[in-house]
Order: C-alpha cells, then sequence, then structure tokens
C-alpha cells in the first residue's frame, strides 16, 4: 500500500487515537511513546491510560506532554468483582476506560511494551478509508524480546485460508479461529469508534484472560475484519508478562475455549462450522489438556493428571493430528505421559518434559545471531 491518501491537507485526514492502557510500565513505556510519536501519520491523539501503578509511569507520560500526550488514570483499578484474586489487576478494565478517553473517529489499541513500524498507523487508515465497510483491521506482529533485539520465534504467520484475504466474513473468520487458536492480535488493531458502540466494551468477568478474542468475535459477527499481513508491530515478550505467568503451570483448559464453547452454543454460529474444523478444535481441546496434565504431574497430582490424559487421548485426535506435525507431537507426549503414570513414573517424566518445554520457550526467545 502507498501512503497516498488522495486528501489536500492535513486538515482532512480523520483524528486517530492511539490508546495505550499502562501498568507498571517505566521499563518501556518512553520506547513505545517514541514509536507512536515516529508515525508518518500526521493526526494523532496519544492517551496513556494508567491502571493504578506504583513505578514512574505517571512521570515517564508527564515528559511527553508537549508532545500532546495524554495521561489519565484508570480509576477503577482492580474490578469489585475479582476482589478474591489478589495477583489480578484488571487489565481488560483499563482497555475499556482507554478506549473511552480517545478522541478520534479511529481507535487503536496498543499495548505499552510494544513498539510500531514508522507507517503502521498511516497503512491502516488508508485500509479503513479503502474498505468502509470492515468494523476493524488488524496487523501481524513481529516477536522482539526485552531489550528489543529480534528473536528467534519471529513472526507470526496467518493461517493458509487467509493468506490471500484482506477482507474476511464472519463464517470464514470463526472457522479459522476454531481451528488455529487467535491469530487476531490483541496489540495493534485500529477500530471504528461506532463499532465500539455497537458491540461494547471488553467482556472479562465472562472470558478472563480471553475477553479479546470474544471481542474480536462479537466485531465480525457484526463487520467484515480486515487483516493487514504485513509484520507492522514489533511486539515485545517476557516470561514475566500476564500471559507467560498465566501459562507456566496452568492446570484448567485456556480460556479461549470458554469462548469458543460459548459461541458453539449458540445455533446460528454453530450452523456455520464445518465438521473437519469441530474435529480439529476437538483434537486442539486434547492437546491442551495434555499440556494441563503434565503441568498437574509437576505438582505431583498424579491421580488427577492420569484422568485428564484417559479423557484427552483418543484415536481419532491422532487421526486429525496426522496434517499438523507440533500437535502430534503433544499427543505422543500424552501417550508417553499416560503409560508413565500407569508405572508409577508420570511425575519424574512430567516434570522432565516440563523442563524441557521451558527450555524450548527460552531458546524460542532467544536473540538471532544478526542484530
Amino acid at each position: 500500500m502507498s501512503n497516498d491518501f488522495g486528501l489536500q491537507n492535513q486538515s482532512e485526514f480523520p483524528l486517530v487515537s492511539i490508546c495505550i492502557p499502562a501498568y507498571n510500565s517505566e521499563a518501556t513505556l518512553g520506547a513505545t511513546l517514541n514509536s507512536v510519536l515516529s508515525q508518518d501519520y500526521p493526526c494523532l491523539d496519544i492517551v496513556v491510560s494508567d491502571n493504578q501503578s506504583t513505578d514512574h509511569t505517571k512521570e515517564i507520560v508527564q515528559r511527553y506532554a508537549e508532545h500532546g500526550v495524554r495521561y489519565c488514570l484508570h480509576p477503577e483499578g482492580c474490578p469489585a468483582w475479582a476482589v478474591a484474586m489478589p495477583n489480578y489487576i484488571g487489565g481488560y478494565a483499563n482497555w475499556n476506560y482507554v478506549l473511552s478517553q480517545g478522541r478520534g473517529d479511529y481507535l487503536c489499541l496498543f499495548h505499552s511494551d510494544d513498539l510500531y513500524e514508522p507507517d503502521t498507523v498511516s497503512k491502516q487508515v488508508e485500509f479503513m478509508q479503502t474498505y468502509p465497510q470492515v468494523g476493524s483491521v488488524f496487523i501481524m506482529p513481529r516477536y522482539i524480546g526485552e531489550n528489543g533485539q529480534n528473536i528467534k520465534q519471529g513472526c507470526v504467520r496467518l493461517p493458509k485460508e487467509l493468506r490471500d484475504k484482506q477482507v474476511v466474513d464472519f463464517e470464514t473468520l470463526f472457522n479459522s479461529v476454531v481451528a488455529n487458536s487467535n491469530f487476531l492480535w490483541p496489540s495493534g488493531p485500529m477500530i471504528r469508534r461506532t463499532v465500539l458502540d455497537t458491540v461494547g466494551s471488553f467482556n472479562e468477568r465472562q472470558f478472563l484472560t480471553a475477553a479479546d478474542l470474544d471481542m474480536w468475535i462479537r466485531i465480525a459477527r457484526e463487520y467484515p475484519i480486515g487483516i493487514i499481513d504485513e509484520p507492522l508491530l514489533k511486539y515485545r515478550i517476557s516470561d514475566n508478562q500476564g500471559g507467560s505467568e498465566y501459562n507456566k503451570l496452568r492446570t484448567t483448559l485456556a480460556n479461549r475455549f470458554r469462548v469458543l464453547d460459548h459461541y458453539l452454543s449458540l445455533p446460528e454460529v454453530y450452523e456455520k462450522v464445518t465438521s473437519d474444523t469441530l474435529s480439529i478444535f476437538e483434537m486442539e481441546r486434547s492437546a491442551d489438556q495434555i499440556f494441563c496434565a503434565m503441568n498437574l504431574l509437576v505438582q505431583g497430582e498424579e491421580a488427577e493428571a492420569q484422568t485428564r490424559l484417559r479423557k484427552a487421548l483418543t484415536a481419532q485426535d491422532f487421526v486429525v493430528a496426522r496434517q499438523r506435525p507440533r500437535r502430534l507431537a503433544r499427543l505422543l507426549v500424552g501417550l508417553c505421559l499416560l503409560v508413565c503414570t500407569q508405572l508409577g513414573l508420570g511425575t519424574v517424566l512430567g516434570r522432565w518434559f516440563y523442563t524441557t518445554h521451558q527450555w524450548v520457550m527460552r531458546w524460542r526467545r532467544s536473540y538471532l545471531d544478526e542484530r
């Protein structure tokens, strides 16, 4: 795409609000704001919503006030319904709040530790103007490490069935999400203000850490979704992120299953899903149960792990996984764990697999040799 919008002067550029939720973000927020201020798009409204930080987040934002960056304090912090969850900070409530503070016709949700490419916003605006029926446009990420270096994990790729599409209808998108997990990145989407007026806010109370997936599905049910299949976002990952902490020793199914099961329970949605997609989805559920069982073994819960493994491992799942080598490997790990639990060696092997898994994740997050 070019950056020529066919507009005569800057006043005709639609205002874009870059909405940045933040919590104890002093280590990365300056770099994030610099990447936003370096955009080649001329009409930006930048707002940071501080979710009751205890570090220097506020002071960092105030240094950028002369560049038009606005600071606001999310008044709620941890939502009232989560008072029994001491480690919960109410992230999505802050997402809702910061979006409500944006003044633009287009609202971009952007994480406080990520970086834009210089032409990201201009490409998104051009897309939205080219396809006025689209409710939101998503971009693809390139992973970077804690210090900003490129890492071995590289770029996220779209599912094959979407790589030649720019505008995606609900049926196509939902089948792809059910079969491939959530590839719509939560940092960087551009959303029309009128769309949020229609679909409402993130529903964290019902869907917890998968409230973003629920939001994207709700938008897609009302409007086509746009995807720019370019790595226009540098997505910083570290062991300290909420997602990493959530997954370390998780023993319950990932919250995305909570979202997808909800929509699959709706007859008008279920009828749009193919039988092949449903088979893949059940195989994915089994693979996640195996991950949970491994974590149970690490914690010494061998009986419960064995129950989960027996439930997860089916012949149909192995048939479906033949075309997905990584999932087939997960099922084979589960089979090994099940055999070892029956021999009284499940805890030992589970801890070995867990250690190996953590090593692989650290390797994937290690820096490339090329700087």
